[in-house]
């Protein structure tokens, strides 16, 4: 899965999904149910704030071709798409604890908490995505969260550290849409769809038949 795909020799990131209303043949009803998937997959992206750059978004298709005889609908991501529908466990670990105290200038700055004896007290990182079929061994590099972290005034060391210990929360977008899409009210949208069609189509043949 890439960014843009060359299909038959034109860029696919020029096409885009439009319902049509009242469907008439079997190509416009599969092309409804792409729509649909699209259009949920680039809500949740919006919903769930993945649009820096906006390079997952404007990856989201699913044209609908004729191969023979038979319709195929491909959907097309951003191929890091289920490392953020799925998340990424951290590699975890243990990090100081830190309270905030004021200097007799009352300026104020946070230390290391310690024990009775002097020792620094520690916690776990809290992992955002235990359940997650992917892991970070070493976590992303500086280079690749660096203009993202400036962006938001971050120190870009600290954010890599961050997100290699506690990993990348799961969205569930793509799991979300495929359950709302293929298993809700526009799946039972697009069946009464097919049954309108496919009927339309048989009753056409019969009456061409009874012509002759």
């Amino acid at each position: 899965m890439a960014d843009q795909l060359d299909i038959f020799g034109f860029d696919e990131s020029q096409l885009e999904e439009v319902k049509i209303d009242n469907p008439n043949t079997l190509s416009e009803v599969f092309n409804n149910i792409a729509a649909d998937m699209v259009y949920c997959l680039k809500q949740s992206v919006k919903k769930e704030g993945l649009v820096y750059k906006g390079s997952l978004e404007q990856s989201i298709k699913m044209p609908v071709k004729m191969f023979g005889f038979r319709m195929v609908a491909t959907l097309y991501l951003a191929d890091y798409y289920d490392y953020l529908n799925q998340g990424v466990k951290g590699i975890g670990g243990q990090k100081n604890q830190y309270e905030t105290v004021t200097s007799k200038s009352g300026r104020q700055y946070r230390k290391p908490k310690k024990d009775n004896s002097g020792n620094i007290l520690k916690e776990a990182w809290v992992i955002k995505a235990p359940n997650s079929p992917y892991q970070f061994k070493k976590g992303p590099k500086v280079s690749h969260v660096r203009q993202w972290a400036k962006s938001k005034g971050l120190n870009e060391y600290a954010v890599r550290n961050s997100i290699a210990r506690t990993g990348i929360k799961p969205r569930y977008f793509f799991d979300n849409c495929m359950q709302e899409t293929f298993y809700g009210e526009a799946f039972n949208k697009f069946k009464t769809d097919i049954r309108i069609v496919s009927g339309e189509r048989v009753a056409k043949g019969l009456k061409e038949i009874l012509k002759k």
